[in-house]
């Protein structure tokens, strides 16, 4: 029962990420996605906050909260992939500014490419990184869907108005699922970790990650919320990828990755949430 879940789960997550990337396509055209990274500052501070900062907020939190090896590691690798697309789904909640948002995912996760295997040679020498899987997933699940969305965007419009809400409905019914049955398939991970300090390092990074982001996004309150969700949120795909190829012996990594992901699935949702009703009342 639990194998079928697991491959419905994962089915899920691959219908979710292709349906959301393809509904943003149809949301805007090229040139649009282009615009927002022109703004060369909130560039720089968006790659300053997820692969300068993070790290070094994951190196201090590793030396006040002694953690397990395999624990460490987990979130050491956590710590090394941006650029999640569920950050999105968040956007759309909060309403902040998602063109943005999509420009930010793609930066992040084209760089994470390049940058994950180099942080993990440096932090855990001897892991074996497949560039490739991780290439053809970013690539596959991500660019390519995002790029034909806007194609048909700027070729055939109304087609686009009229595909759009049903690729969002199944984007939305998709995640639901998701959370679902990742957390009755995990809810064991959860208490795993705790008395282990994991649970409190976890807490800290997501929080910390995403105030780190947050106060570096501005001016504009639009921004410092898409970067703060950028930040926290983090690439459990490209995590996962590492830990399955290299660790998969060692449940604490999983363990680690997997509360890290769900957890900042929780505390961002209710963040996002908040920030909603704010908006909404002004």
């Amino acid at each position: 029962m639990d194998v079928l879940l697991q491959q419905i789960a994962n089915l899920s997550v691959i219908v979710y990420i292709l349906t959301t990337m393809i509904s943003m396509g149809l949301s805007f055209l090229p040139k649009q996605f282009v615009e927002p990274l022109k703004d060369k500052s909130l560039v720089l501070k968006s790659l300053a906050a997820n692969f300068l900062l993070v790290p070094l907020l994951t190196y201090i939190i590793l030396q006040v909260i002694p953690l397990e090896q395999g624990l460490a590691i987990g979130l050491v690798l956590m710590a090394a992939g941006a650029g999640s697309p569920f950050m999105l789904k968040l956007v759309q909640v909060t309403r902040a500014d998602m063109v943005f948002a999509v420009g930010l995912m793609l930066i992040l996760s084209l760089v994470t490419l390049i940058y994950l295997p180099v942080m993990l040679s440096l932090l855990l020498p001897g892991v074996y990184i497949n560039h490739l899987s991780i290439a053809t997933s970013l690539l596959v699940l991500i660019v390519l869907p995002l790029l034909a969305g806007t194609v048909l965007k700027a070729r055939y419009r109304s087609l686009a108005e009229t595909l759009k809400p049903i690729f969002t409905w199944i984007s939305n019914l998709f995640i639901i699922v998701v959370v679902v049955i990742y957390l009755f398939l995990n809810y064991q991970d959860f208490l795993a970790v705790f008395g282990t300090g994991a649970l409190i390092a976890a807490v800290t990074f997501i929080l910390v990650a995403f105030s780190l982001g947050y106060l570096l996004g501005g001016p504009s309150p639009g921004t410092k919320m898409v970067l703060g969700l950028g930040t926290a949120i983090r690439n459990g795909s490209a995590a996962l990828v590492v830990a399955v190829a290299n660790f998969s012996a060692q449940y604490n990594v999983i363990a680690m990755i997997v509360v890290v992901y769900l957890l900042s699935f929780i505390l961002m949702i209710l963040v996002s949430l908040v920030r909603g009703k704010m908006i909404t009342k002004n």
